[in-house]
């Protein structure tokens, strides 16, 4: 019973993870720190150290399990801290500032063409741009 709780608790951390980035790819709800995720990463180690100082028996795999669970928990703030962050946009535009529209190359639709922007917005009198960021 002991070693079930233990694996509950270690399974409980790559489940923040998943339950992470299906939020952000499913329904683009991206958070820069997940405060929820960290909480119950936080009650899994919580919950194996006390399974390991009070277990008589099974001390080894319960070792192992807390070494494991240690070693996703880090891999995983990580992992949130540094791939799920985009830097600052650094632009020397200000507000206001007219800019040269045929500098920005690289440009796609949603079906994927290359498109210029100049164009677009020389083809009718106002010009909506949406961005989006894609998938993770």
């Amino acid at each position: 019973m002991i070693i079930a709780r233990g694996l509950v608790a270690l399974l409980l951390i790559p489940f923040v993870g998943f339950l992470h980035f299906l939020l952000a790819i499913q329904f683009e709800i991206y958070e820069r720190r997940p405060t929820w995720g960290l909480v119950v990463i936080l009650a899994s180690l919580i919950v194996l150290a006390r399974l390991l100082i009070r277990a008589g028996q099974n001390r080894k795999a319960l070792l192992i399990l807390n070494i494991f669970a240690w070693f996703l928990a880090t891999a995983l703030i990580w992992w949130v801290e540094v791939y799920t962050q985009y830097s600052p946009l650094e632009t020397s535009y200000v507000a206001g500032q007219k800019i040269n529209l045929s500098i920005h190359e690289g440009l796609e639709d949603g079906g994927g063409n290359s498109i210029k922007l100049e164009t677009l917005i020389n083809k009718a009198q106002y010009t909506l741009l949406t961005f989006y960021r894609g998938h993770w």
